[in-house]
């Protein structure tokens, strides 16, 4: 398993909270996805399989801009 702590610009209401979750919760290889929505941060946990490029992918196709993606 692995933990990646996401950056984000541009999440400004439980709308977008709700769009990560929903959008992350059936991932493939996702076990766990946290969102912070003061902190601009979102925490996924992970198989060792899933890709950061595929995260951050995701994400910037939701609208997002992502700052950083840092392996915990």
């Amino acid at each position: 398993m692995k933990t990646l702590n996401i950056e984000l610009e541009g999440m400004n209401c439980g709308g977008c909270v709700n769009k990560i979750l929903s959008h992350f919760e059936n991932g493939n290889g996702i076990s766990e996805t946290k969102v912070s929505l003061e902190g601009q941060k979102v925490t996924i946990v992970g198989n060792d399989d899933v890709s950061n490029m595929r995260v951050r992918n995701d994400l910037i196709e939701l609208g997002f801009s992502v700052k950083s993606i840092k392996k915990a």
